[in-house]
């Protein structure tokens, strides 16, 4: 996996639900608790879900993304 860009946090809320912010954070912040492998793996659904639509990610999509990245190991502290 290649490193996040530099502006990483400023690119991800251009393209969070405005007001989502905070729910967006929240999500994250339990992501970053898997293991490298799993995080990889959520960092790679949400970049194919960027890639795939202009619509904002909502609470429940990106919720769903994490589900996704835990499905076969530990589960995210949220």
């Amino acid at each position: 996996m290649e490193p996040l860009p530099a502006d990483f946090a400023k690119q991800l809320l251009q393209v969070i639900e405005p007001g989502g912010e905070g729910a967006a954070a929240e999500v994250i912040g339990a992501a970053v608790h898997l293991d490298d492998t799993r995080l990889g793996i959520f960092l790679e659904l949400l970049a194919d879900r960027v890639r795939s639509s202009a619509k904002p990610i909502t609470e429940p999509e990106l919720r769903e993304l994490l589900k996704k990245s835990t499905k076969y190991g530990r589960p995210a502290a949220s």
